[in-house]
């Protein structure tokens, strides 16, 4: 296993410190520094080496986690964040999807479906609980309206293979494409629906019902 270091920011000291034991147990984890809330986490990122990613609850006291995530994504958007909370709601999950949450997982999750979740984003996969995977299924159902966002044909069928949980290697191959071709159309689509990452970019697009 490659190493992977965790940064935790979570207001529940009980839960906090239950979290930081489990992860610590893992070989291949480091869970060096854990944070009540976002003030003390991002005047760590201004100063210390950053994580290779962050474990965030939603409901935070002062910046809520969703605000948490957007501006981590500007201040060090080389750190990959994922979400663990109790808000199963689909507002929630789309807006911390959208805000570039790499993965969503609810409180009630085993420590080592965490570790899996984890691993899962270090390796670019983007993992969901159950109950948030149906309602972005429950998302995916739905009839599109008029695209305002002027995605190609192309783009879209990119977007629809990524909602599906394919890397960039799998749906290069799923559309008869080369990778540079699906690198090209993934920089299109950031671009077009104003986004920095895969994970925003499918939530973005279940929001406006693009795909």
């Amino acid at each position: 296993m490659i190493p992977i270091n965790i940064w935790i920011v979570e207001d529940d000291t009980v839960f906090r410190r239950t979290l930081q034991r489990r992860l610590s147990r893992e070989k291949h984890i480091t869970c060096s520094r854990v944070f009540p809330s976002c003030i003390e986490f991002f005047e760590a990122i201004e100063t210390d080496v950053h994580p290779d990613m962050v474990l965030m609850d939603l409901g935070l006291p002062g910046m809520g986690g969703i605000e948490g995530i957007q501006k981590l994504a500007t201040k060090a958007p080389d750190v990959a964040v994922m979400v663990l909370t109790v808000f199963k709601e689909k507002d929630k999950v789309l807006q911390a999807l959208e805000a570039g949450a790499a993965g969503y997982l609810l409180k009630t999750a085993t420590g080592r479906e965490i570790v899996n979740g984890l691993q899962q984003v270090f390796m670019g996969g983007v993992p969901l609980s159950p109950a948030v995977a149906k309602v972005v299924l429950e998302e995916l159902r739905k009839p599109a309206p008029a695209d305002d966002f002027h995605l190609s044909a192309r783009e879209i069928d990119v977007l629809e293979q990524l909602a599906e949980g394919l890397s960039v290697k799998e749906i290069a191959v799923a559309l008869d494409i080369g990778r540079r071709t699906v690198a090209f159309h993934l920089e299109n689509i950031y671009s077009k629906l104003r986004v920095q990452s895969q994970s925003g970019a499918v939530a973005k697009a279940l929001r406006a019902g693009i795909i």
